[in-house]
């Protein structure tokens, strides 16, 4: 891994040190420039000269096949998304519920793959089981199995939660509950492009993700993953031209026998566009790669971030259950206040919420900082953001 390169294929770093991947990762200039040529021949050519949308076209189903590749997949079984969002509720929306229908999540889940389901239950379409976890954040697969009934349909997990960092054993996950015939949603947000994923050796059944963090793509991008056994079974919320086949005579339509039946209309091409260079840059690195430097840029973080005085890191103690994200607090400073100072010196994480309630419940806080880590950083980033907090705990104690 040319490390140099990596760094020079990304302008931000001359300016400054980027440790909040966990919310959107800085995009190599490959993205960049796969969007802007085509937005620039757009401008020279019109969106719609035959041959440009055919060689267009031709170019997002190729993306199409390579998002497949990427995850052990078919491209029949790969639907574009906006964003994870999206994809979680094509899922939620797209499966037919009978009343009774069980959904199993955990607690620490993120706002987006609780809130679709919440709404089922709400709507009276599904009851809604919510897994208690500890402060580890990691998901038990044998107390998931203890929630499971005859009446439970899917389970719905998050590969890499966005507050923890804890990394879940999805494949125990979904192993366990094809065993009891239980569909499995795993949502790849944060991980797709940081962790290998297969999702023949995975077993879920659905597998969503965004293209703007751990890959490095453009905000807008994202994919869908439906196993083809089960695409027919979704039914999709949008309808029209692009997922559905019309005969205008007899006005019968259907839907496309692939994942694509979710798309509706016009494809946001510059997005999949950047989304394609993003795994074509991926690719070239090697997932397997990027996982083991992040793995050791990881622990390295937190064994430096743990001499700071007064320093509380949340989630998981084994360090081999965490990757990338290190939410943290430092005692006599508010996280608002130390993302200020690091962002005043040239380094960039975030504070918030996180929308992790159970998690800050847990610690008994409202509020906590958080450095999240990708393949691009370096160890002397991770030093100096350190000696900033030290610097800034010596400035408050003066003050």
């Amino acid at each position: 891994m040319n490390i140099q390169q990596i760094r020079q294929d990304t302008p931000l770093h001359e300016r400054y040190a980027y440790l909040d991947t966990a919310a959107a990762s800085a995009p190599p200039r490959q993205v960049i420039e796969a969007m802007t040529d085509y937005l620039r021949k757009t401008t020279e050519l019109g969106p719609y000269l035959p041959s440009f949308r055919r060689e267009t076209y031709a170019r997002v189903d190729a993306i199409r096949e390579e998002a497949a590749r990427y995850i052990g997949a078919g491209a029949n079984e790969i639907a574009f998304v906006k964003n994870g969002t999206e994809a979680i509720n094509f899922v939620a929306s797209g499966l037919t519920w009978s009343e009774g229908d069980e959904v199993i999540i955990a607690d620490l889940e993120f706002h987006s793959n609780f809130v679709p389901w919440l709404r089922l239950e709400r709507e009276g379409n599904i009851k809604l089981k919510v897994l208690k976890t500890d402060r580890s954040g990691v998901i038990s697969p044998a107390a998931l199995e203890e929630l499971i009934t005859p009446r439970t349909k899917l389970i719905s997990v998050s590969h890499l939660p966005n507050a923890s960092g804890a990394l879940q054993p999805i494949k125990a996950i979904c192993e366990m509950a094809k065993r009891h015939g239980v569909l499995t949603l795993v949502n790849a947000s944060q991980s797709l492009g940081m962790v290998p994923i297969d999702v023949k050796k995975v077993k879920c059944d659905f597998l969503a993700a965004c293209g703007r963090k751990g890959l490095r793509g453009p905000e807008g991008s994202g994919i869908l993953f439906i196993r083809s056994e089960w695409i027919e079974s979704i039914t999709p919320a949008l309808i029209g031209w692009g997922g559905t086949s019309w005969d205008f005579d007899t006005n019968e339509y259907s839907f496309l026998p692939i994942a694509k039946r979710v798309e509706a209309g016009c494809p946001i091409v510059p997005s999949i566009l950047g989304l394609g260079a993003a795994l074509e840059y991926a690719s070239a690195i090697g997932v397997e790669a990027i996982y083991e430097r992040v793995r050791k840029l990881t622990a390295y973080a937190v064994g430096q971030m743990e001499k700071i005085p007064g320093m509380v890191i949340y989630g998981p103690e084994r360090l081999e259950d965490r990757l990338a994200l290190i939410p943290f607090n430092v005692k006599g400073l508010s996280p608002d206040r130390i993302t200020q100072y690091l962002e005043e010196n040239g380094i960039i994480i975030e504070s918030g919420t996180f929308m992790a309630n159970t998690m800050l419940q847990q610690y008994g806080i409202n509020k906590m900082a958080r450095v999240s880590l990708h393949y691009f950083n370096t160890e002397e980033e991770i030093d100096k953001t350190v000696q900033l907090i030290l610097d800034l705990l010596q400035k408050e104690g003066q003050q």
